[in-house]
């Protein structure tokens, strides 16, 4: 190859390249520093916002986005916003799945149609792409790592992972480091996340049109029961004895497993135990690897001195999470008070292994109980 025919080669090379990094940069903006198919993302998650909420919602199609049923309550439209800010007025289909799902319309005269999306089994580098509160913007989180995934017979069972959760991420994506999505992100506390699985979100696809003929009042008590749980947050005493059993009812019937968790770290915190094992015991069996319900649930077992059940609960969660500090030392004390030996040697050998600073303590502790220990 001539030295002429070269230098136009790399003339053409670096012109190319330029003018890929230019359509990159105004495409995505220049703090995106993933990979293309992630970066994309940034502009496939819309603001959604109503009276009360502003979250995110994915985009299925040209018309056609997924939310979540917390974020709607009963609203009949919501406006989303895409990456420019321009706005666009969107119609809730409401559907009748038990899921914290619903898709959104923004062409009304359309007829309803999304293709199923593509189920991905690949959870390696989970991100989210959600809108960012305190950045008041679309954008995506840190890499974070699968816990577990749920069992297709459980309907409100979620993907839980230890990617970032902060308040307005709920309706966002769950992608893989392919930028594959593999969930709806719904709701979540402290250091663990959870996304509704794209199985269940082909489900309510296919269930849904644009013409809901089913019972609106659930979304009605999806409403009340947020108002109850943000009273509750404030001030539960202005609460007289039948609004809270009225609002209480509208909870059940709205039938949210991120309601049911709220409720019972709220009742816990009140001191009504019996009412917080009450929530936390029907979220369990809606989704029963979730680790943000049983360290609720292992708590509330400890206040009620029933350490036979709590241990149950801790076995789980070491199984899940067994290097969650709160996890483990819960684990040492309540082998300890069920007289449980072989649990102490098994929670012993994880706080040396995870938090050996923590080690000592833990073995003077058990030592107590277990002199040969």
């Amino acid at each position: 190859m001539s030295k002429v025919k070269l230098k136009s080669l790399i003339k053409i090379f670096l012109t190319i390249s330029v003018i890929y990094i230019w359509f990159f940069s105004i495409t995505f903006g220049s703090n995106c520093n993933e990979s293309i198919n992630v970066c994309g993302w940034l502009e496939n998650v819309f603001i959604v916002k109503t009276n009360n909420t502003t979250a995110s919602a994915v985009k299925l199609s040209e018309d056609f986005f997924v939310t979540n049923k917390h974020v709607v309550e009963d609203n009949l439209n919501v406006n989303l916003y895409n990456s420019e800010g321009v706005r666009f007025n969107a119609k809730v289909l409401h559907n009748d799945h038990p899921a914290d799902i619903v898709i959104l319309s923004k062409n009304h005269e359309k007829e309803f149609k999304v293709n199923p999306i593509k189920i991905s089994k690949n959870y390696n580098g989970l991100r989210s792409v959600a809108f960012g509160i305190g950045r008041d913007k679309i954008r995506i989180f840190p890499p974070g790592d699968l816990i577990s995934v749920p069992l297709e017979r459980f309907k409100q069972a979620r993907i839980h992972s230890t990617v970032r959760n902060l308040p307005g991420i709920s309706g966002g994506a769950l992608i893989n480091e392919k930028g594959n999505l593999v969930g709806i992100l719904t709701s979540g506390s402290g250091n663990y996340n959870e996304a509704i699985p794209i199985n269940i979100l082909n489900e309510v696809i296919k269930s849904t049109s644009m013409n809901f003929n089913g019972n609106i009042s659930r979304y009605t008590s999806i409403k009340k029961c947020a108002q109850l749980i943000e009273i509750m947050h404030i001030n539960p005493k202005i609460l007289s004895k039948s609004e809270l059993f009225n609002a209480e009812k509208d909870c059940k019937f709205a039938n949210l497993k991120s309601f049911f968790d709220m409720l019972g770290q709220i009742y816990g915190n009140l001191g009504n135990i019996q009412k917080s094992l009450l929530f936390l015991e029907i979220s369990s069996d809606l989704d029963p690897n979730s680790p943000t319900t049983l360290i609720s649930l292992a708590i509330a077992y400890q206040f009620n001195r029933d350490f036979k059940n709590q241990v149950k609960v801790l076995k789980k969660l070491i199984k899940l999470i067994p290097n969650d500090v709160l996890v483990l030392r819960m684990a040492i004390q309540s082998a300890a008070f069920s007289n449980d030996i072989n649990f102490a040697r098994q929670s012993l050998n994880l706080i040396n292994k995870n938090n050996k600073r923590s080690y000592k303590q833990a073995y003077e502790f058990l030592k107590q109980t277990f002199p040969r220990i």
